[in-house]
């Protein structure tokens, strides 16, 4: 078992709010940086290479996003389940799992990377993508599905790291393999001139790093995760319930990127500016889901283990003080984007036609966040009891809402259309699963 001391005796025993606070905090700056490497990627290509292969990093993104949402999906599935083993002091099982997911995930992870490979530039004339943006996408595509194992091997250890109490160490990893994107980004694109190459080759080598920094790290000084060459084996029994986490968390977060990739297609007649502004607003909107993100990873892994501590009084006290955390968040990230959509944009490109048509969705989607941060919350309550599939078909049900109200109002309202059809889509998901996690989360104290 794992030594309970520090944060993990915390999420088991101190009070709610603050050791929530103190747990999320390096998973959203985690996120933060994670999301400074597609960020840093669109600033050094938009600076040094110009807008077209800028166009095409921005075409490019949607896929790479689709394929990591399948590999982090899955880790966020075997996340809840490691969390609960861990809480319930089952050391072996952990073991077992562990090894079956990480041979399992690996080997789904290679397959996703192969048709990534094959299929990159199929996809991108598939969306309507104009040639010249397309060789652009294709080359960048290529090369970052040749790395995809690296992404799924942090982000898997990164999981279980958390799951098993500590969230500082994936964070700092992580900040030091951003730094190092940053300044190669610079040095290969700038200095070195290789173009949007330099751009893939940066990120596959600091995610190789990262991954090797977890691995290590978690052999030798996380005791749970632990593992031998004898203790990788792959158990048919314990990858049937390792699937049932996974998949449905893996194509959750694949529909609602698959979702995005559809609607950024609808937008092709409007003009690559259009698509570049939109595509420029989304990496302002991940930017500010790091925060919704890391409140719920945390809520997850806070009601995993004390459910499987036996504490059910205490997991439905950390759902509430997440509800709170998570509306205070968005109360002053709404206000910046609704006062400043144009500077946040400009961050990106100085195309004006690129910054109206990005700001003009920044602006209008800011206040609507808070359905966003709710839907969130309340989907990570659902993790976190291991109702995975519930939170699968209130997303897909949500992201069919998104692609057909897009394809009726883009053409009439063009972005417009995206603002109310995105909208519309969190509204839904909140009022499906909203009630119904309230009864739940009282349900969690009854006798």
């Amino acid at each position: 078992m794992y030594n309970r001391s520090g944060s993990h005796e915390a999420l088991l025993s101190g009070a709610p709010l603050p050791t929530l606070l103190y747990f999320a905090l390096p998973i959203i700056l985690g996120n933060i940086f994670q999301q400074l490497y597609s960020i840093v990627d669109a600033v050094v290509v938009g600076k040094f290479l110009g807008d077209l292969p800028l166009s095409g990093i921005s075409v490019a993104s949607p896929i790479v996003d689709v394929a990591n949402a399948l590999v982090i999906g899955g880790t966020i599935g075997v996340g809840v389940l490691c969390a609960h083993y861990c809480g319930a002091g089952e050391g072996e099982r952990l073991r077992c799992m562990n090894a079956t997911a990480l041979l399992g995930g690996g080997a789904l992870t290679l397959l996703i990377a192969l048709c990534g490979i094959f299929f990159s530039t199929p996809l991108l004339r598939a969306q309507g993508t104009e040639e010249a943006v397309c060789r652009e996408a294709a080359v960048y595509l290529q090369l970052v599905f040749a790395g995809l194992l690296f992404c799924f091997l942090y982000n898997y250890y990164a999981a279980m790291l958390r799951s098993c109490g500590n969230s500082r160490t994936p964070f700092l990893i992580l900040l030091l393999s951003s730094t190092l994107h940053a300044l190669l980004d610079v040095l290969f694109v700038g200095v070195f001139g290789w173009g949007i190459r330099g751009v893939a080759f940066s990120t596959v080598l600091c995610q190789a790093l990262a991954a090797a920094a977890c691995i290590l790290y978690a052999q030798r000084r996380c005791p749970p995760l632990l593992l031998r060459p004898a203790n990788l084996r792959f158990d048919r029994q314990m990858a049937r319930l390792v699937l049932s986490y996974a998949w449905a968390a893996a194509l959750q977060q694949a529909v609602v990127c698959i979702g995005r990739l559809l609607v950024q297609g609808m937008l092709t007649p409007l003009g690559t500016s259009t698509v570049t502004g939109y595509n420029m607003s989304l990496r302002t909107e991940q930017f500010l889901f790091c925060f919704s993100q890391g409140i719920s990873a945390a809520m997850v892994v806070c009601l995993s283990q004390n459910l499987g501590h036996g504490d059910k009084a205490r997991a439905r006290r950390f759902y509430r003080v997440s509800v709170c955390a998570e509306l205070a968040l968005i109360a002053v990230l709404a206000t910046v984007c609704f006062l400043l959509p144009e500077r946040i944009v400009g961050i990106f490109s100085h195309n004006p036609q690129v910054i109206a048509a990005g700001a003009k969705y920044t602006g209008t989607m800011a206040y609507l966040y808070v359905f966003a941060y709710l839907g969130e919350v309340i989907q990570g309550f659902f993790r976190g009891l291991g109702q995975l599939r519930l939170t699968m078909v209130a997303s897909l049900l949500q992201v069919l809402l998104r692609v057909v109200l897009s394809y009726l109002l883009i053409p009439v309202w063009g972005i417009y259309g995206i603002c109310t059809a995105v909208a519309a889509g969190w509204v839904l998901l909140v009022a499906i699963e909203g009630a119904y996690s309230i009864r739940k989360a009282r349900a969690l104290t009854q006798v």
